[in-house]
């Protein structure tokens, strides 16, 4: 009898560890990430989307698993919006993820980085247009000259648009005339592989994993902590705190000194 409860306990025990080995933290499906109103939001590759708590790492999808076409994600001041792989935008209801398209279909097939300044979102395209779209009504305008086709990444900092080229110079854009001035030494952030700004600065981090806190009035930056951060996926702010995504984890960054501690084990 001894032997047969022994069996019984061995048993849920080891059911036991293969559900918490199941629920570890694993966000190698994401294919897009984006924060608003202190919650990060995240489309998987099997159409889901996820509202996760950054004080806790505890998730819920919201809506339906009809999101698999995203190819990009922007956060307004409100909604949050997909850019699909037929360059098609969308409006998503955060808290319930109903949509709604934006604009006509397919408008945005050619966007290569996008990023809203205040209640307007800003694309590039293949061509080197740049776009201020009303994400309302679906109208758009083109801000300035057709010369920003080498744009890989934007960010927006102190209503002031960013751009990272594909040679890794950095360019401070108005996005109300397109004009521009470069920030820093051409090429400084050639390696980069995300980035993100919080509370006015921008911060990045490059392939050999150093993150970089960059004032993007001047171009003038420093490395935080060691060069541990070469498994990021993406990076981003939330509620004052810096974030970063690895496939297997999601981590709190002191902007002060580069610590760091899992939020979701």
């Amino acid at each position: 009898m001894r032997d047969q409860v022994s069996k019984i306990f061995l048993f849920i025990v080891a059911v036991a560890a293969c559900s918490l080995t199941a629920t570890a933290a694993d966000w190698s499906n994401t294919i897009a990430a984006v924060t608003l109103d202190g919650s990060l939001y995240t489309v998987e590759k099997n159409g889901a989307l996820y509202r996760t708590d950054l004080s806790s790492g505890r998730y819920v999808q919201v809506g339906k698993a009809e999101f698999g076409n995203t190819r990009l994600m922007f956060a307004g001041p409100k909604n949050l919006f997909t850019l699909e792989k037929d360059g098609s935008l969308y409006r998503i209801e955060p808290s319930s993820g109903a949509w709604a398209g934006v604009g006509k279909a397919g408008e945005w097939k050619n966007t290569v980085a996008g990023v809203f300044v205040d209640t307007r979102l800003f694309t590039v395209e293949t061509s080197g247009g740049l776009f201020g779209t009303n994400p309302i009504s679906g109208a758009w305008a083109q801000v300035g000259k057709a010369e920003f086709g080498n744009t890989r990444r934007m960010f927006a900092a102190d209503g002031i648009l960013l751009t990272v080229e594909s040679d890794g110079s950095m360019y401070r854009v108005s996005p109300s005339t397109g004009a521009w001035s470069r920030l820093g030494e051409a090429g400084a952030w050639k390696n980069t592989i995300a980035g993100t700004v919080l509370n006015g600065t921008l911060y990045t981090i490059e392939s050999g994993g150093a993150l970089y806190a960059t004032n993007p009035s001047t171009g003038i930056w420093k490395q935080l902590g060691k060069a541990e951060f070469g498994n990021t996926r993406y990076i981003f702010g939330a509620n004052g705190s810096l974030y970063t995504m690895e496939n297997t984890g999601i981590y709190r960054v002191d902007t002060s000194t580069g610590a760091w501690v899992q939020i979701d084990k």
